[in-house]
Formats: structure tokens, C-alpha cells, sequence
């Protein structure tokens, strides 16, 4: 009798033990220290189940902490949903072929200036929940450009722009053999919608304080790096008692600006491009699904079973004339009264055609008059 209740004991002791075992068995990591990532680039923000694993009945939660919780992207095994936030459409992805070493990693593309802050990661099953925080830091670089203005009192004027950075950046003169500019410089910053910082600086260089390679850096400290450019000034361009002066400046001026405005120009160009690229993917995105509705269909007109097609009939077609139906056109089933809307229609050959929307009042028995 005596062993039975030893026994008992026994199997007690370990039926308590084990779901303590289980919940220490398995710890979740962030990043130690802030991840840094580029405007307009892609960063990882990294999370590790250790020991590695792949949990049963896994679910994967990234949210942005803030005054609220914001939803990022969520996994879970439970009907295979791997889906991003809705401020977060095609932009997020997470790394399932690596779920079986422990990785549950985030993915953040594209990154914007309201990406920066503070992500949880959460990992739980029914058995387990744990969480890790990162912190990510955005920063952003541009090309740095030098022009010349032009002669100014004794000296040559030149001016050094840069737009698109952060965090604020730091902005040199530098001469020959490295060293900064002795003379007067005037450096000014301004912010765009997006906090990008936008810098311009200013110096005139007389031809006895400095001669030879003159660069402007630009440098991001977050980023521990730079960008500069450089201009080399002779004796020969600095002002001097001659009647051609003042034409061999402008000439020169003008060229220097159109060099400066082409590659401006070319690097606005690309960045719209990219921007109005994305706008058309988010379009298509939230592309409105629209059904003809076959009761306000004009006579001649014949829509197909899927209600996505119709075709002009040369003979009118046996339907009921119901006040719904229309003398010239046809409606589609979906209506709307807030909103923005999207949708395509492909006309393929015809060239007589009209498209439009209708209020819900309008006359379907009278002459239609479009309006533009």
C-alpha cells in the first residue's frame, strides 16, 4: 500500500512540473540595439525563436507600438493566413520557408519616414506566448550638387544644395589638402510633408584665400555616411579687369546650371516615376469588382452569364420592358455613395462608345445628355 501512494505522488509531481518545463523551454529575441534603414529601400527587422523550431498551431503577430497597437502583418497556421496591415498593402512580407530554424522575421519594403518606431513581435501557440521588441530608425540620403553663381566683389560664389535627408545632416567646406573653408558660409535647412530635410550653403572664394579642388560633404551620422562634390577653380576664373569677363561667366554660369538641372532633373524624373509605379499597384489593389445588372439593360444590348461583358445586338433581344430598363444603356449592380472608386472597362475595337456614372434618380425612359 505503501508504494501505491508513492507512486501517486510521483505521477502528481510530474503532471505539475511539466507545463513549467514547457513554457521555459523556448525564448523569443529581438534586436539588441535600433535597426537603421533607408528611405525608400527595404529593411529586415529581425525575431529568433530559440531554441530553433517550428511551433504546432503557430501564430506570428508583428505590430507597431504607439498610442495604439497597429497591425503590421499576421501569420497563423489556422487557415494558412499570411496577411499584411491594411497601412501595410505590399509592403511587408515574412520569411515561412525559415519558420522550421526558428526565423519569424519581418520584412518591411519601400520603407517611408512613418515606418521609424517601436515593433513587437509575437509568437504564441496554445500551449506558449511570447514577445520581442526592435526599434527601427529611418534615414534617408540624396545626391549633392555645387553651382556657380557667379563673381562676386573679388571672389567666386558658389553654392552647395542637397535635398532629401534625415535625420539633419551636417554640411563642410572643404579646400585644399582637406582642410575646411576659412571664409564667410551661410548654410540654411528647411522640411518637407515628409520631414526631409533640404539643405543649401553658401561661400564666395577669393582667388587669394583659395585655388584648386573645393568640395561640399554632406555627411548622414545615423548612417556614418556621405556624399559630396567637388569643382575645381583655376586662377583663370576668378574676376579680372576685362571686357570679356562678364561674358565668359554668364556663359560658363548657364552651363554649369543646365549640368546641375539635367541631373536634378533626371534624379526628380526617376523618383516620380517610381512613385506614380506604386500609386498604379495600389490602384489595382483596390480594384472594384463591377456586375452588370442585366434588368436595366437597353433591349439591344446582350449580357453574358458572368454579367462582365455585354455586345450591341443588330435585332432587339425578347426581355420584359420593366421601369428599370433602360432606352440607351445599362447599369451596373454595384452602387456607391462615399468614397473613391476604381475600375477598368476595355472598349477593345468599338470607337462608339460613352461611359459615365448615373444618379439613382435618374430618367431611364428619356435621352441621356453626358455630362463631363
Amino acid at each position: 500500500m505503501a508504494t501505491w501512494w508513492q507512486l501517486c505522488v510521483c505521477s502528481l509531481g510530474i503532471l505539475l512540473l511539466a507545463p513549467c518545463s514547457l513554457s521555459e523551454k523556448f525564448s523569443l529575441a529581438g534586436s539588441l540595439h535600433p535597426m537603421v534603414g533607408v528611405f525608400g529601400q527595404d529593411v529586415v527587422l529581425p525575431c529568433q525563436l530559440s531554441p530553433p523550431a517550428r511551433l504546432s498551431s503557430m501564430e506570428v503577430l508583428w505590430r507597431k507600438i504607439g498610442s495604439e497597437y497597429i497591425s503590421v502583418h499576421e501569420y497563423s497556421d489556422e487557415g494558412s493566413r499570411d496577411l499584411p496591415g491594411e497601412r501595410y498593402q505590399t509592403r511587408t512580407e515574412l520569411f515561412r520557408q525559415e519558420f522550421s530554424s526558428g526565423n519569424v522575421s519581418l520584412k518591411l519594403k519601400q520603407l517611408q519616414m512613418a515606418d521609424a518606431g517601436t515593433y513587437q513581435c509575437l509568437v504564441r501557440n496554445p500551449e506558449w506566448s511570447q514577445e520581442a521588441i526592435t526599434e527601427l530608425r529611418v534615414a534617408a540620403v540624396a545626391p549633392v550638387f555645387i553651382d556657380v553663381l557667379g563673381p562676386r566683389g573679388q571672389g567666386i560664389c558658389l553654392a552647395c544644395r542637397a535635398t532629401g535627408w534625415f535625420p539633419k545632416p551636417e554640411l563642410q567646406w572643404v579646400g585644399k589638402n582637406g582642410q575646411n573653408l576659412t571664409m564667410e558660409i551661410v548654410t540654411s535647412m528647411t522640411q518637407d510633408r515628409e520631414n526631409l530635410y533640404s539643405v543649401v550653403s553658401h561661400v564666395t572664394v577669393t582667388e587669394g584665400e583659395e585655388k584648386g579642388d573645393i568640395s561640399c560633404i554632406v555627411r548622414n551620422n545615423l548612417l556614418e555616411t556621405e556624399r559630396q562634390s567637388a569643382i575645381h577653380l583655376s586662377g583663370d576664373v576668378f574676376p579680372r579687369v576685362s571686357p570679356w569677363l562678364a561674358a565668359f561667366w554668364i556663359l560658363f554660369t548657364l552651363v554649369l546650371i543646365a549640368a546641375g538641372a539635367c541631373a536634378y532633373l533626371g534624379y526628380t524624373a526617376k523618383r516620380k516615376a517610381s512613385q506614380k509605379k506604386r500609386s498604379k499597384c495600389e490602384a489595382l489593389i483596390n480594384l472594384d469588382d463591377i456586375t452588370l445588372n442585366s434588368e436595366t439593360a437597353h433591349p439591344n444590348l446582350s449580357i453574358s452569364q458572368d454579367k462582365k461583358k455585354f455586345a450591341h445586338e443588330p435585332q432587339p433581344q425578347k426581355v420584359p420592358p420593366t421601369p428599370e430598363r433602360f432606352n440607351d444603356c445599362v447599369l451596373s449592380s454595384e452602387g456607391f455613395s462615399s468614397g473613391k472608386h476604381y475600375w477598368e472597362v476595355d472598349v477593345r475595337s468599338s470607337t462608339d462608345w460613352d461611359l459615365g456614372v448615373a444618379r439613382k434618380s435618374i430618367q431611364k425612359k428619356r435621352k441621356i445628355f453626358l455630362v463631363p
